[in-house]
């Protein structure tokens, strides 16, 4: 296991987001090794939201990426990267905040999705009222149900709309299949596959209509390794894997470290077999069941009593060591994204295990 003990930790307020950058560096390159190169990679950021860890990615040659926010997408842009994806509806007053984006930025090649007509026509309203042209990916829904046009003939009639509207141009098809999680290696696969042959037979209904789709963009952490492989799909978009977490590092095999750890120190012991860590709700995976994390060092048969807004009250298996008020523990988060989404910085970890600077977490929020 990758070495998680910072040699200047007490140098750190706690609780604080801990990224290693030997654990990031290692991630890039291992999904490199997966997928033969970084041609048909477009990292989902919303995991980790940082100009750094971007500019990272980018000097190991990836050239596109995919984001959720137009807070994502403007912070992508002015670091330099030339084709980005919103991955997301672009729907009321987001509209003017893309063309915006998309006037201050007119080299960039950008993107989003929709799956609604009326959505489209105020897309291309507000396009070419403002003399620019936007890219627009039909979003099919494909077996999650949560957002996404049907397969087949409503993504064909959406892609038709799109292709005739005045400043848009239709661009492909998106697909994100987070139903794809099942604990069961063959199952998960047998769905990846169920899943996105439905989006690659409605690129060929579209094909077949005369409409040229450039690219098909799916998949996330759970299901890219399967969905890469397919015919028909031009892109993968993951994006835990640049963190890792316990959510998806419990049930899936993969070669990805952890690399955002949360720091946090025991403030308070009320009874023996009874801590309080100073990382509550507010510090690490606010939108999980227990357990929120794994605590490196302890046992995995602790109790999560209770966790307030900055405070979270453990029990201890019997026989357990009692921590001292002050002993730190390293935090593995079960959903990074959202953990890193509460910090406005992070303390970044070098090779040597030191604590040596901060890094902005730019586009958090929205």
């Amino acid at each position: 296991m990758f070495d998680y003990r910072v040699k200047n930790a007490e140098e750190i307020p706690t609780p604080a987001l801990l990224v290693y950058k030997a654990a990031v560096a290692h991630n890039i390159r291992a999904i490199g090794d997966m997928m033969g190169g970084y041609a048909r990679l477009r990292p989902h950021i919303k995991t980790h939201k940082m100009s750094q860890i971007a500019r990272m990615e980018m000097d190991e040659g990836i050239d596109k990426f995919k984001c959720a926010t137009p807070k994502e997408a403007a912070m992508l842009a002015a670091i330099g990267a030339t084709d980005v994806l919103i991955s997301y509806h672009i729907v009321g007053a987001n509209i003017g905040r893309v063309v915006d984006l998309k006037r201050l930025y007119p080299d960039v090649d950008l993107k989003v999705i929709a799956d609604d007509g009326d959505a489209i026509q105020a897309l291309s309203d507000a396009c070419t009222s403002a003399g620019v042209s936007l890219g627009v990916m039909v979003d099919v829904n494909t077996g999650m149900d949560r957002t996404g046009a049907l397969p087949g003939a409503p993504s064909l009639a959406l892609a038709q709309q799109i292709a005739q509207s005045s400043g848009l141009c239709f661009v492909g098809l998106h697909v994100y299949d987070g139903h794809v999680g099942d604990f069961d290696a063959d199952m998960r696969q047998k769905t990846a596959f169920e899943s996105i042959e439905r989006a690659v037979e409605t690129r060929c209904l579209i094909e077949q209509s005369g409409i040229e789709v450039e690219k098909l963009v799916a998949s996330g952490s759970p299901g890219f390794e399967h969905t890469q492989r397919v015919d028909g799909v031009d892109e993968v978009s993951p994006g835990t894997w640049i963190f890792w977490d316990t959510g998806y590092g419990d049930k899936l095999e993969s070669p990805f470290e952890w690399a955002a750890l949360i720091l946090s120190s025991v403030i308070s012991t009320t009874r023996a077999d009874l801590v309080t860590l100073d990382a509550g709700s507010k510090s690490v995976a606010p939108d999980t069941p227990v357990p929120h994390f794994r605590a490196l060092g302890l046992s995995d048969e602790i109790a999560f009593v209770r966790r307030n807004e900055e405070h979270q009250l453990l029990q201890l298996p019997e026989g357990t060591p009692r921590p001292r008020v002050g002993d730190q523990f390293y935090l593995v988060p079960r959903h990074v994204c959202t953990t890193v989404n509460l910090w406005d910085e992070v303390c970044v970890i070098d090779e040597d295990g030191m604590f040596v600077e901060t890094w902005a977490v730019d586009a958090r929020g929205h």
